[in-house]
């Protein structure tokens, strides 16, 4: 089987778990990414945690992990993090998954003060791969994967962009109804953190600016 079939099926589970539910026009955004202009944000009011049915256990397992979250900003300076243990459990419950990932935790991140309705809010998934030399050939399809699940219900991908924040490779996707995701590997490699961003803050931006050194 090809990198890209096989990556797909291993992606668009997780990505399921997280995939907006429905999306809104949102006013034009306050600011853009880093790098290049983007097209007004479209938002769901609430992230869907809905996820299929696990197969049945076939072998290898992902950990559920939340000591990856020291991976990623903790709450505080404007952040309120949120350990979403339900999601995390569900979609490594999945075999499938397996195949690429050793280890997974997911993180809601909203505005400190945010109401819950808000329109701002990043879904983060940190995941320690089995494989930390996975090459840049199975992370381009990791990255492609992802963004075609997560822009699944916001138009399809419209654009893709390599960056440098804070000294690291960023991989940057634009949704054509304007949520954007982010992709970095962190700690050698060991783990990719994958980001689905909604709302006029960029919130997924943020989080990859203030991931620990």
């Amino acid at each position: 089987m090809a990198i890209r079939d096989r990556t797909f099926g291993t992606v668009a589970l997780l990505v399921g778990a997280l995939v907006i539910a429905s999306c809104q026009s949102a006013p034009q955004e306050s600011r853009a990414p880093t790098t290049a202009p983007l097209p007004p944000v479209s938002a769901s009011p609430r992230p869907s945690a809905s996820v299929p049915p696990a197969s049945a256990p076939s072998g290898d397992v992902v950990a559920v992990d939340p000591t990856l979250l020291a991976t990623v900003p903790d709450s505080g300076d404007g952040l309120e993090r949120t350990y979403d243990a339900e999601t995390t459990a569900q979609v490594a419950a999945d075999p499938s998954l397996a195949s690429d990932a050793a280890g997974l935790a997911i993180a809601l991140y909203r505005p400190s003060g945010a109401p819950p309705d808000s329109l701002d809010f990043a879904i983060v998934s940190v995941v320690r791969l089995h494989n930390p030399s996975a090459d840049d050939e199975w992370f381009r399809s990791w990255r492609d994967s992802y963004d075609e699940s997560a822009c699944a219900e916001a138009g399809g991908v419209s654009r893709h962009l390599q960056t440098d924040i804070g000294g690291r490779t960023v991989f940057i996707g634009t949704c054509a109804g304007g949520a954007h995701t982010y992709h970095v590997r962190v700690a050698g490699g060991a783990i990719v953190v994958s980001i689905t961003s909604i709302g006029l803050a960029l919130l997924g931006e943020t989080v990859v600016e203030r991931l620990p050194s």
